[in-house]
């Protein structure tokens, strides 16, 4: 069975087009594989692990419970995390206002603090208790984190086996048309050797 096509509105068979590649030219692939050395250098520096003990270090600035459950906290840098509460949207307007005014660090910590607290008292009233710690006497986000959703252990993510191909295809057609490994410079981990 012959394949047709339709070149303007006429029935061909495949056979009869026009062979050729459709290929990006030389000088805006070169551009686009230099770009991918960043984001390959850029995939093999993530450590998901060193980045998550940096969360979970930082101090929680204000806690929220619901009828003595933790359901919420605004860490020292106004980052906000609330499960099975909502504040009818306090916490973007901070932001916004935030956002706005310049206020940053202790500041937009307590101005979201207050506006997140007034919000929730105002919905869930006597059955919420807010607690506000001072600075030197608080608990970390990872010690309220856990409390809140459980313990969770602290393994590096398998790595996806899709990606690894991607990063590794991307290297070596890298290395094809640069004749360099795009890697060279990088320290190597024991475990990827």
């Amino acid at each position: 069975m012959t394949g047709i096509s339709l070149q303007n509105g006429i029935a061909m068979p495949l056979a009869d087009l026009p062979k050729g590649e459709a290929s990006l030219p030389s000088e805006l692939k070169d551009e686009w594989l230099a770009q991918q050395k960043g984001y390959m250098r850029a995939m093999l520096r993530q450590d998901s692990v060193a980045q998550l003990a940096i969360q979970n270090a930082r101090e929680v600035h204000t806690a929220f419970r619901l009828n003595g459950e933790l359901v919420g906290t605004i860490d020292e840098n106004g980052g906000f995390t609330g499960t099975r509460i909502s504040d009818g949207g306090a916490f973007q307007r901070a932001v916004a206002y935030a956002e706005q005014t310049g206020l940053k660090g202790d500041a937009f910590a307590d101005y979201a603090s207050q506006k997140v607290s007034q919000a929730l008292k105002e919905r869930y009233g006597a059955s919420l208790e807010v607690v506000t710690y001072d600075a030197g006497n608080r608990p970390t986000v990872g010690e309220m984190h856990a409390e809140i959703f459980g313990s969770s252990s602290q393994e590096p993510p398998a790595p996806d086996p899709d990606e690894i191909a991607h990063l590794k295809f991307m290297a070596q057609l890298y290395a094809q048309t640069f004749g360099e490994d795009p890697f060279t410079g990088m320290p190597v981990s024991s475990e990827s050797q």
